[in-house]
């Protein structure tokens, strides 16, 4: 008996779905408790999506460690469409192996999507059951696909981000009032009525039982969960004993497959043909177990539950072993059988026969999972009488799956029961490379400081806590010096880890000529590595080489690293490539995708507890902002505190300089920038200074801004490309320094950094080269830099020229305004356009910068009066 979604509250809920779906792709949950109605909520909802193709999976209650399973479900459906890719999808799911993956799953699936004409709907049950990888997949696909949208049911929120979630609410009486009479043909008596509603507290699915329960001759009389689940298994045990056992082998083979057939179902019960028809027939019959394509299910997750939960500790170990055992005679042929092989050994026991069955999977998708991985070394670790390497294993797992909590957690379990040698000096800096993502630098520090002298190999600990000492402001110059002194005897996946920390230290002191060292090192040593460890390695040069400012040369070993991560399906560690992508794109000119790309990541780092990482990218958004004169927005992230390291607070103290002296208080700034050069900490005082040019410079002290770019001179001396090009931009402005303005402008250029081009470009004007200013003027407009639009403005008419017209709009530019003139708010745009909010404001932005206009109505007027 299907539950109808009934009542006001559930029409409303299931407009909003539905509205949320078709308007933008994206990402929907709906909550609730069992039986509550969500399942047949997402089926309404999909028959409503027009020219949606729609792919239904389930989570299982076992899945945790069985990867992509509910993709793979869902995926079947596609068929002839993408036969190619699904086929290339299941192999690749099937064939993962230890240290030689074919093809990365996870990437798999955004190619099949890619592969599928039109809008598509990915519809998931029971999230909250779903393993990490399938969630990790889920996270990426809206934002890599805008015709890719999610649906999904769960019992609590997964590790998700949705842009909708709706919990679904206990019916009222009025809506119990109006199922039980659809249900059953006719209204029955109020006081019936009234019972029903008690006893089922609202939940549709346990009214149907007590509807049943009213057909069959009883009532459901307590409103106590497990009265009402007493009830269920009073309908289904009112029956024989083979019913019994067939029901309580569905449930729970349940747990792993979608369903089941006959003949395996008789043989886990032990019932001839014949015997297991005749059970089925009444389990059918009353409802109990539905037919599912060329097999059978139980009729509700309810049902399966209170039948696995009925079962004894032995008899449920029994049943777990024989299906175990079918699934093992079926043949361990892939990925996919031996996970489900796992998963009932895990639960069969005894710990002798179970532990290597849970090994075998935990190996298998050490590479391609990590996260499945770190939930199979975390049932061996409880299956092992030596626990100590399987936890270091599992905060490995964890870390590559950027869960650093998590990470830290095992290590620190692995930690204290491993004796000295080389696995415990692996979860030893696995736990501080957690500690510091996470802005727990005490932690990180504490960790380094005891394991150092029990390390069997001590570089890679001695590396991290030079870095996390330099971003506190603490010495860190010996453990640097040692680090480098033990990288020839370093064992190789170390030595990787180790140079990654030296590189980022040497950039936080601001010593480019070490961080070369270090970078060539880590570039020339990862060849050698197996695919993890070079990824890693390479994704760790990208990120210095773009904090440095070398944005082509970082873009080029992201690409290196791009074609590994197709094969391992895993990749942005800790959130490591997120944050190198922001400044790429930041460098390149691309704001308005950086600005939607770090929305979105950001509360994914958020979530994780990545805070050292989240803190660097709200710096790279903070930039954008303010460049942009988006000082109202750049305020309120600047509201939110950075962790309590020297180079975060140094740092905010630059931005929130830059924040004061666009709203025009010198004075502030001024105060702040004295703030950041107080932490002493290089990388710190070379931006600090940078904006201590530009803001004496507004002050008309210009004494005190040739100081500035003086001492910016000589301290970035050895420091970065970054540091370089900041230097001789202050010194040609400052001293009118025309050969260091057109450094600057060929370094830029040479790069690709229009933002830094247009910058020398306004210099040289301003030192007489008048035709650089339309071309600053230009590039300024493209990027939506309003306050340096406005600058080189004026600078155009000091000189007797004229700014470019403002009517060169792009069409879509053009368009927003149309939509404004309208009458359009920027939501309704967003709708119009299929375009995020973000971006309409962006395209505001760029407008007003164009036009010099500063309000949707002096927009509207303009168009009105032909001037637009």
């Amino acid at each position: 008996m299907d539950v109808p979604a009934v009542g006001e509250g559930r029409a409303g809920a299931l407009g909003q779905v539905v509205s949320a779906l078709s308007k933008t792709p994206r990402t929907v949950l709906v909550l609730g408790e069992p039986g509550i109605g969500k399942t047949h909520l997402i089926g309404e909802a999909a028959a409503r999506l027009k020219g949606f193709r729609v792919l239904r999976g389930q989570a299982r209650e076992l899945d945790g460690g069985r990867a992509y399973a509910p993709l793979v479900e869902a995926f079947q459906a596609v068929g002839g469409e993408a036969a190619d890719v699904l086929s290339g999808l299941l192999d690749a799911v099937d064939q993962a192996a230890l240290g030689h993956p074919a093809a990365a799953p996870g990437a798999m699936a955004a190619r099949l999507m890619e592969s599928l004409p039109g809008p598509t709907l990915l519809a998931i049950d029971d999230l909250h059951l779903a393993d990490a990888d399938t969630l990790s997949v889920l996270r990426a696909l809206p934002r890599r696909h805008d015709a890719v949208a999610i649906l999904g049911t769960a019992r609590h929120p997964p590790a998700l981000d949705v842009d909708l979630s709706i919990r679904l609410q206990p019916l009222t009486m009025s809506e119990v009032a109006g199922l039980v009479t659809t249900l059953l043909g006719r209204r029955p008596s109020d006081t019936v009525l009234r019972r029903i509603h008690v006893a089922s507290r609202g939940n549709p699915w346990f009214v149907q039982e007590a509807v049943l329960a009213l057909v069959q001759g009883g009532a459901v009389r307590s409103a106590d969960p497990g009265a009402r689940r007493g009830a269920i298994l009073s309908r289904l045990f009112q029956r024989d004993r083979g019913g019994r056992d067939l029901a309580r082998v569905l449930a729970t083979l349940s747990r792993t497959r979608e369903a089941a057939d006959l003949p395996a179902l008789a043989q886990l019960a032990g019932l001839t043909p014949d015997q297991a028809e005749r059970a089925f027939d009444a389990l059918v019959r009353d409802g109990v177990v539905s037919r599912n394509g060329d097999g059978y299910a139980l009729a509700h997750p309810l049902v399966a539950e209170a039948l696995y939960d009925d079962l004894g500790a032995s008899s449920r170990r029994e049943v777990h072993r024989r299906i175990a055992d079918m699934v093992e005679r079926e043949g361990l042929t892939g990925t996919r059988r031996v996970l489900e092989w796992a998963t009932h050994m895990a639960e069969a026991g005894p710990p002798a026969e179970a532990l290597p069955a849970v090994l075998r999977a935990a190996e298998l998708t050490r590479w391609t999972a990590p996260l499945s991985a770190a939930h199979w070394y975390g049932k061996a670790a409880e299956l092992s009488p030596e626990p100590g390497e399987l936890l270091a294993r599992q905060a490995l797992a964890y870390w590559k799956g950027s869960r650093p909590a998590l990470a830290l957690n095992s290590a620190q379990r692995a930690i204290a029961v491993l004796p000295s040698g080389r696995r415990r000096t692996r979860a030893a800096y696995t736990a501080v490379g957690a500690a510091h993502v996470m802005g727990w630098y005490e932690v990180a520090l504490d960790v380094a400081r005891r394991q150092i002298p029990k390390a069997d190999d001590a570089s890679a600990l001695l590396a991290q806590q030079a870095l996390v000492s330099a971003e506190m402001g603490l010495p860190s110059g010996e453990a640097a010096r040692r680090a480098w002194d033990g990288l020839s005897d370093c064992p190789p996946q170390d030595r990787a880890i180790t140079v990654g920390y030296l590189a980022i230290h040497a950039l936080v002191r601001g010593d480019w000529t070490e961080t070369q060292r270090a970078v060539d090192d880590l570039l020339t040593f990862a060849a050698a590595l197996p695919p993890g460890a070079r990824l890693a390695s390479l994704e760790s040069a990208a990120h210095v080489l773009a904090i440095a400012g070398l944005r082509s040369r970082a873009v080029e070993v992201l690409g290196q690293a791009e074609q590994i991560h197709r094969g391992l399906g895993w990749h942005d560690i800790a959130g490591q490539h997120v944050r190198t992508m922001a400044v790429i794109r930041r460098m390149g000119g691309e704001w308005a995708r950086a600005l939607e790309e770090i929305a979105v990541a950001s509360r994914a780092l958020a979530e994780a507890g990545l805070l050292e990482n989240l803190a660097l990218l709200r710096n790279m958004e903070l930039d954008i902002l303010l460049d942009q004169g988006r000082f109202d927005e750049a305020a309120r992230v600047l509201a939110e505190p950075p962790p309590g390291s020297a180079l975060h607070r140094g740092m905010r103290c630059v931005l929130r300089a830059r924040l004061v002296l666009g709203r025009g208080d010198i004075a502030a700034a001024r105060r702040e920038l004295d703030h950041a050069l107080a932490y002493e900490v290089p990388e710190v005082v070379h931006r600090a200074l940078a904006i201590k040019v530009l803001v004496t410079g507004a002050a008309g002290d210009d004494a005190s801004s040739r100081a500035a770019a003086t001492c910016l001179d000589e301290r970035s001396g050895n420091g970065t490309p970054r540091a370089r090009l900041a230097a001789d931009l202050a010194v040609g402005s400052t001293f009118r320094d025309r050969a260091r303005a057109g450094a600057a402008l060929e370094r830029a250029r040479a790069d690709g950094l229009p933002f830094e081009e247009a910058r020398a470009r306004l210099v040289l004007g301003a030192l007489g080269d008048t035709a650089q200013l339309s071309r600053a003027h230009a590039i300024f407009v493209r990027l939506g830099a309003a306050p340096w639009t406005a600058l080189s403005e004026r600078r155009l008419r000091e000189a007797g020229l004229v700014p470019e017209p403002a009517n060169r709009l792009t069409p879509g530019e053009r368009r927003v305004i149309e939509l404004v003139a309208d009458g359009l708010s920027n939501p309704q745009i967003a709708e119009e356009l299929h375009y995020s909010r973000k971006t309409v404001e962006v395209y505001l932005t760029r407008v007003y910068a164009k036009t010099g206009l500063r309000s949707r109505v002096e927009l509207a007027l303009a168009v009105e009066r032909g001037e637009l």
